[in-house]
């Protein structure tokens, strides 16, 4: 198999472009602020990574916030490769990452991956990092250091480790060494030891949708398209009371049962 890696790395540099800082501190404003609708929802630990698609002409996509935040963070990442490589004739497709692996036969998979790499971790923001930051030379990186890169470039320590091999910034040996040390004390133990925002290494579980939510809610129950049944739930989904929005009249909508949740029962079973 073989994807284009100079093609896919200058696409996610032009993503990029406008990013003054070494690593990109949040995606979730930057995709929203893209023209794509980001959901995150809650599926539960090891249920999907997340999944990318076209709703009625728009961008969606859709992330599971119960996995740990690196996690999701590269996902969102990889569902964005999707959209800018894998959408571009075939609108009704759906692009669902149960796992994200970089050895996916698949180049379609592939390629996303490559490019949630380049996006998230660009090699000259990486060498720079280094140079300026640590003010270090590749070969003396130690784990405190990977943990200090995580926290700027929002990845796991896997990803970090595994991308600075990959660009030949460090051996095998010494990325073994940097995983034994790892393995050895934790995530956790490091992130302590530095004082650092534990954040990156725990989900947050939480529910978050477009600012055009909510008018598309209530719009779809004024012109009777949805009941009032599914104007509660989809409402309570953003901690929101639906009865300020209730019509006394008769809804049409009302005779049938839509269930809101059809979108995301597949992956809550």
């Amino acid at each position: 198999m073989w994807i284009d890696k100079t093609e896919i790395e200058k696409r996610a540099l032009e993503v990029r472009k406008n990013i003054q800082t070494y690593g990109v501190k949040d995606i979730f404003s930057l995709v929203s602020q893209s023209d794509i609708h980001l959901i995150r929802y809650p599926f539960g630990k090891d249920k999907l990574l997340g999944f990318s698609t076209f709703f009625e002409g728009k961008k969606v996509i859709v992330s599971n916030s119960s996995e740990i935040l690196s996690r999701e963070i590269f996902t969102i990442a990889h569902e964005l490769g999707h959209i800018i490589y894998d959408f571009e004739d075939v609108y009704s497709s759906v692009k669902i990452d149960v796992e994200i692996k970089n050895d996916s036969e698949d180049i379609s998979e592939a390629r996303a991956f490559y490019f949630a790499n380049c996006f998230l971790m660009p090699e000259e923001e990486l060498r720079k990092y280094i140079k300026y930051e640590l003010k270090k030379k590749h070969q003396q990186l130690n784990a405190l250091d990977i943990v200090r890169m995580q926290l700027e470039f929002q990845v796991s320590y896997a990803a970090l480790a595994v991308r600075l091999y990959d660009l030949g910034f460090i051996n095998s040996s010494h990325k073994s060494r940097i995983f034994d040390k790892r393995n050895e004390l934790t995530s956790r133990a490091l992130f302590k030891k530095l004082d650092a925002d534990e954040r990156l290494l725990k989900a947050a579980n939480i529910i978050e949708v477009p600012p055009s939510y909510l008018e598309y809610v209530t719009s779809n129950y004024d012109h009777a398209n949805i009941p009032y049944s599914s104007l509660e739930k989809a409402l309570a989904l953003i901690d929101m009371d639906a009865s300020v929005f209730k019509n006394e009249g008769k809804n049409a909508a009302d005779e049938e049962d839509f269930n809101i949740d059809d979108i995301f029962q597949e992956f809550e079973a």
